[in-house]
């Protein structure tokens, strides 16, 4: 199973569009808990994209320079895709900012 990260905006009347999606491991939960970005990822649910980019700007920057966080990657899964994840998740909440957060 893995985690779905996605924002949606509200479209006027009953509509709402997806503007972003991307899914990735539940393995990686060690390594969001350790660079802080756990609740941003999984316990923002309905907030809006830009309460959330500064922490995912700073998890992945920690990601990115500290090689000793690679020891909290599961053997099957690689530090490139985690930089991957919250590069996009960033990008989109930057460009996205007054998007409501939906996770599953």
């Amino acid at each position: 199973m893995s985690f779905v990260f996605r924002l949606v905006r509200e479209e006027g009347g009953d509509a709402s569009v997806v503007v972003f999606e991307d899914s990735t491991s539940p393995g990686f939960v060690p390594l969001w808990e350790e660079v802080g970005v756990y609740d941003s990822l999984y316990n923002s649910d309905g907030k809006p994209a830009r309460e959330v980019s500064r922490r995912i700007a700073y998890g992945l920057d920690r990601i990115s320079t500290e090689a000793g966080l690679a020891r909290l990657i599961p053997s099957f899964l690689s530090q490139g895709e985690a930089i991957r994840f919250l590069e996009n998740v960033n990008r989109a909440c930057v460009v996205h900012g007054t998007a409501q957060i939906e996770t599953r």
